[in-house]
């Protein structure tokens, strides 16, 4: 089921229109956030293949926060801090990742903002299959905020036993229109 779901929601985020102003409304409503406004670090993904834009967001915090992307090493994800976009290089799967050694060890005051295909009304995302965020989400905590667009929100309950929701319903954080 996840296979196909991969597949329709790949489709369905590659063909969104209005890509641009979807964008502008989702980094407004994640600026505004309270629990963003009140972290000292905000973890965040640097954008990729039809993705939810972050590389707006990861400038806007990089002026007043510190900033962390992920690195994925030995099939685990970690998060480095940044400075600058100048400090990323395509890693794996071509993703931008980090190239610098300042690991994050201290995940108090942090939100992570996470990407997925698509989510679910009960938090849930379904990503690229490796569960790399159900993972660090299972083991750190943090507080997590999923974008998508409107697009890619389901009433599908597609989750399993080893995933691991965000801590608000992406529908709170990332309607476009």
């Amino acid at each position: 089921m996840k296979e196909e779901l991969r597949k329709k929601y790949s489709l369905i985020r590659k063909n969104i229109n209005n890509r641009s102003s979807k964008d502008k409304i989702i980094f407004q409503q994640v600026i505004n956030e309270e629990k963003v406004k009140a972290a000292q670090t905000i973890l965040i993904y640097v954008s990729y293949n039809w993705e939810v834009d972050t590389l707006n967001l990861i400038n806007y915090f990089l002026k007043n926060k510190k900033v962390a992307v992920p690195k994925i090493e030995n099939n685990v994800m970690n998060f480095y801090y940044i400075e600058s976009l100048n400090e990323l290089k395509k890693g794996y799967a071509s993703i931008y990742e980090p190239t610098t050694n300042n690991i994050v060890s201290d995940f108090n005051n942090c939100v992570v903002i996470t990407p997925g295909l698509c989510f679910n009304y009960a938090g849930y995302r379904l990503g690229y299959g490796k569960g790399f965020y159900d993972k660090f989400l299972n083991q750190h905590k943090v507080y997590a905020i999923g974008l998508c667009y409107k697009e890619c929100l389901t009433n599908l309950n597609f989750q399993e036993n080893n995933d691991y929701p965000v801590n608000d319903y992406p529908v709170n954080k990332v309607i476009s229109d």
